[in-house]
C-alpha cells in the first residue's frame, strides 16, 4: 500500500504494473515505460523478446486506457519481475503466450480500475 492517492499498482506471477495519474486538466497521452534486468533475464534476447511483447500489448490497450483516463494523463511503468527459466528447460513461445495474457489482463484490469476512479 503506498501513502499516494494517485498511485495506481498491481502485479501477477511475471509482471508488476506500476501507474500514476497526473491532476485533471494537464492533457498529454498515455506514456508507457518497460524494464527488465540482467538480473530477472541474464540474455540481450530475452530481455528485447519480452520488451517486445510487452509494446506489443500497451498499443493494444492505447485508445481503452486513453478514453479510461478521461481528462488525466497516466504513466505506466510494467516491470518483469520473476527470474526467466532456462530457455532450453522452456517453451519460448508458450512462455511469450502466458506473458503477453498476463499484461493483457493487467492493462485490462488498470483500465476498469480508471473508468471506476472516473465516475
Amino acid at each position: 500500500m503506498t501513502s499516494d492517492p494517485e498511485a495506481l499498482r498491481a502485479g501477477g506471477r511475471w509482471l508488476s504494473l506500476a501507474g500514476r495519474l497526473t491532476a485533471p486538466g494537464r492533457r498529454a497521452p498515455v506514456r508507457f515505460g518497460f524494464t527488465t534486468s540482467r538480473r530477472q533475464a541474464p540474455r540481450a534476447v530475452d530481455r528485447n523478446g519480452v520488451r517486445r511483447v510487452l509494446r506489443e500489448s500497451a498499443r493494444r490497450h492505447l485508445v481503452e486506457l486513453d478514453a479510461a483516463a478521461g481528462d488525466r494523463s497516466i504513466d505506466i511503468v510494467l516491470r518483469l519481475k520473476a527470474p526467466l527459466r532456462d530457455r532450453a528447460a522452456q517453451n519460448w513461445q508458450a512462455w511469450k503466450a502466458e506473458l503477453r495474457s498476463e499484461v493483457d489482463l493487467l492493462l485490462q484490469q488498470l483500465a476498469t480500475r480508471l473508468r471506476a476512479a472516473g465516475r
